[in-house]
């Protein structure tokens, strides 16, 4: 399936059409570039996959590459007969070409065997579809853990999510640790700063769970993936959460914790 993105051209000396009008009331390439210039590429918003028993649906959604901006305004169905493999919904720029009105950058959508994406390839999510199962998706997750699951759930923990100075996870699994950690009688002061953070920010940055996951285990973590922080945070999570460590009263107040 192929998605185009129109931009209309304004140039001295031609004539000004209805079309090129609409495409600025509808599409306004100077917004996000001014609200999302500092970002990475990657998904902005939406994208949501779910199944429907027989394709595979997409969302709309906004994703940026580069200089540039699509915005998918209607869900977008995939045939699907790829049972028993583990598949990855695939969004990228194909190709680009210009007229003297509009210029049109050109995405495929696909569902493809997980393999290493390219340049201008993006991940919506993956999945592995028993036959006869349902897709589990956003609103059946029952928890932090939940995500990876093996079989019959889309798992999300690879969607390049666009935040400043590069990616990072999808805020929607943040607020799932954040949730989960921030309940814990196990979680530490630093915890529960950070899970309020995943609660309350429209965007956690990779910069700021290196620096969470650094500074609660001691350890100096940079250069990682998606795949890295999920599996540290999925790691502290069950510490937290279902482990056996306890929240560490402060030190020299002799086991009294003081409230302000």
């Amino acid at each position: 399936m192929e998605i185009e993105q129109i931009f209309p051209v304004f140039e001295e000396g031609r004539i000004l059409k209805r079309d090129s009008l609409d495409f600025i009331r509808d599409y306004a390439p100077d917004f996000f570039r001014l609200l999302f210039g500092e970002y990475g590429n990657g998904v902005i918003a939406g994208f949501s996959v779910h199944g429907d028993g027989k394709d595979i649906v997409v969302g709309p959604g906004i994703l940026k590459h580069k200089d540039s901006f699509l915005c998918m305004k209607e869900e977008a169905r995939l045939e699907f007969d790829l049972y028993g493999q583990l598949i990855q919904v695939v969004l990228k720029k194909t190709k680009s070409r210009a007229s003297l009105d509009f210029k049109t950058e050109c995405y495929g959508l696909s569902l493809e065997p997980v393999r290493v994406l390219g340049e201008g390839e993006y991940e919506l999510g993956r999945f592995l579809l028993e036959p006869g199962a349902r897709l589990r998706a956003y609103e059946d997750y029952q928890d932090f853990d939940d995500l990876s699951t093996e079989f019959n759930t889309l798992n999300p923990v690879h969607i390049p999510f666009a935040s400043e100075g590069g990616t990072t996870l999808m805020p929607f699994i943040l607020r799932l640790y954040g949730k989960g950690v921030l309940s814990s009688p196990k979680a530490e002061p630093l915890d529960l700063c950070f899970s309020a953070a995943c609660l309350n920010s429209p965007c956690v940055s990779a910069q700021f769970i290196q620096s969470y996951l650094s500074a609660r285990e001691g350890t100096v973590l940079a250069g990682q993936d998606n795949g890295y922080w999920y599996q540290e945070l999925k790691r502290l999570y069950a510490r937290l959460v279902s482990g056996g460590e306890k929240r560490q009263k402060p030190k020299g107040l002799g086991g009294k914790t003081m409230i302000d």
